[in-house]
């Protein structure tokens, strides 16, 4: 767990703050119940400030309740439960304030949290420890590219991305750029194209998968992957994973407000608890025949030369799908049986993976031997079109889970704005909206217009190829380079800087370099330089 407060933190009571909507004051601390609660805040500079709260939550579950500063959503924090209404317990968020006055208020998501106080102090950033090792491995030189090119442009650059939806003309796939939200955003954007694009395996599986209509959608996110792959592109897959048992064609499970589905995944463990697989059990084998088609598509994309970002089971920890209703463990065990079916048991070393968190489930990580990327899945609640940074959202999972991961906006609504993230500090490894109207309205023509003609932003135009890219080497060797070598006479703009990591740096000049060991590729040579 990282901790950045100030011994400077100014400190604001809740029973001082402006209260509206039924929040009341109780004694030393506010009961939100369905309320909201602002505090004006001041601070002598403008940047991104910690705002600590103590708060207690004696529900029967988390509850999440909005940031909103200065009248604009900021995100959202998660509030654990804390074992009584006033067993107090501290969580941080991250926002960005400007110099003097601010308002700082916490707006009812799901309501019914008590706070004591908030406490205001600037924002310490921790630098990222990234681990250069994918989970598996045995990840094949396709995957290890993917992710290297990742890890290299991880809070230097933005991966622009949408989801897909509507991919078929008749039985057959459309054209990448005809696809409706990839056309959308090239039609209002100067021709620029997203350089990932997701899809989803929901029809591959499940009581309705045998239907010529469902064969042909998923043999449709095969191709497209295939071909956004070969032209640079990043292809993302999820996997809304229909009834393993086929006694129902739904996933959502009895806490969503959709259709659910009655399939139990504790009815493949040998007890309630989950702790092991009963292997002779019908879900347990209806599970893994699932996860065996869902293997037959990737080894196709695998045999064709391409890597894939893997989200499975995804949002788990929500517990609207039927794979997080029963809790942490059945989840856990799971998503590494899902990790080691794919790798292990069906060879498949294509894959990079990528779990889905709420900010605030570490009972729910499957541990860093699993996963190669966290994803964050953020969307405005109450609905808004907002192109904040999400910093607080940013820092809350990096706070949670270390350093040593990179960080995505796996879903979302509204785009953050590339100069909001560079402002915050919010590295996000890329952003991919859900399809639909989370595209077009969620987010403008001239919104796409600004978001994929800024510099920070990755399309798939600006991508370098996967036959031309060269994935960084980490250099652990000493300073070499010949007494002959003045790396100064060389045109900065005209040549690639890495750390020794082999990450790369960007800069203006060699001036903007702090002093260290790095290693400088120019003319198709690698010489190593020592900055002092």
């Amino acid at each position: 767990m990282l901790c950045n407060l100030s011994a400077f933190a100014e400190k604001y009571e809740a029973e001082n703050a402006s209260l509206s909507g039924g929040a009341t004051v109780n004694g030393t601390y506010v009961s939100m119940q369905e309320g909201d609660i602002s505090f004006a805040v001041s601070v002598q500079s403008a940047g991104t400030y910690d705002i600590l709260i103590r708060y207690a939550n004696g529900n029967d579950g988390s509850k999440t309740q909005n940031i909103v500063v200065n009248g604009t959503a900021a995100g959202s924090v998660v509030f654990p439960v804390t074992g009584g209404n006033t067993s107090w317990d501290e969580i941080t968020s991250v926002v960005s304030l400007i110099q003097g006055a601010n308002t700082v208020a916490i707006t009812k998501s799901w309501g019914w949290v008590n706070i004591d106080y908030i406490d205001v102090s600037k924002h310490e950033n921790v630098p990222f420890k990234l681990s250069p090792n994918t989970a598996n491995p045995n990840a094949n030189a396709q995957a290890k590219k993917v992710f290297a090119f990742m890890q290299e442009n991880f809070q230097k650059k933005i991966i622009s991305g949408v989801m897909t939806n509507e991919i078929l003309n008749g039985n057959n796939a459309v054209a990448l750029n005809n696809q409706t939200e990839v056309k959308y955003i090239r039609d209002n954007s100067a021709g620029k194209t997203p350089a990932l694009v997701g899809f989803d395996f929901m029809h591959a599986t499940g009581k309705e998968a045998g239907g010529q209509w469902q064969k042909s959608y998923s043999n449709a996110t095969v191709t497209l992957a295939k071909e956004l792959y070969n032209k640079g592109g990043i292809p993302a897959f999820c996997w809304h994973w229909r009834d393993p048992s086929q006694n129902d064609n739904e996933f959502y499970s009895p806490s969503s407000d959709n259709t659910p589905t009655d399939f139990d995944l504790t009815t493949a463990c040998t007890s309630a608890a989950c702790d092991s697989w009963n292997t002779n059990s019908n879900a347990y084998k209806s599970i893994v025949a699932d996860i065996d088609v869902i293997a037959e598509y990737l080894k196709e994309l695998q045999d064709a030369g391409v890597a894939v970002l893997w989200r499975p089971v995804h949002e788990a920890s929500g517990g609207w799908f039927w794979w997080g209703y029963k809790g942490a463990k059945p989840f856990k065990l799971l998503y590494k049986l899902i990790f080691d079916r794919l790798t292990t048991d069906k060879g498949l070393n294509n894959l990079i993976w990528v779990w889905n968190s709420d900010g605030a489930d570490a009972d729910w990580y499957p541990g860093d031997d699993f996963v190669d990327i966290i994803g964050r899945d953020y969307y405005y609640y109450p609905r808004e079109t907002n192109h904040a940074s999400l910093i607080g959202e940013f820092e809350s999972i990096k706070n949670l889970f270390g350093t040593s991961k990179m960080i995505s906006l796996a879903e979302n609504g509204s785009v953050p704005y590339p100069d909001n993230l560079k402002n915050d500090g919010a590295g996000w490894s890329y952003f991919m909206p859900w399809y639909g109207d989370y595209v077009t309205s969620d987010n403008s023509a001239s919104d796409w217009n600004t978001i994929m003609n800024n510099s920070y932003v990755l399309t798939l135009e600006s991508m370098p190829g996967w036959d031309a890219y060269e994935a960084p080497t980490p250099i652990v060797s000493a300073v070499a380079g010949g007494a002959n070598f003045d790396y100064r006479l060389l045109d900065f703009s005209q040549v690639r800087v890495y750390d020794i990591r082999g990450i790369r740096i960007f800069a203006n000049n060699w001036a903007e370099l702090p002093k260290g060991i790095y290693v400088v590729r120019f003319k198709g040579e690698s010489r190593k330089i020592l900055l002092e």
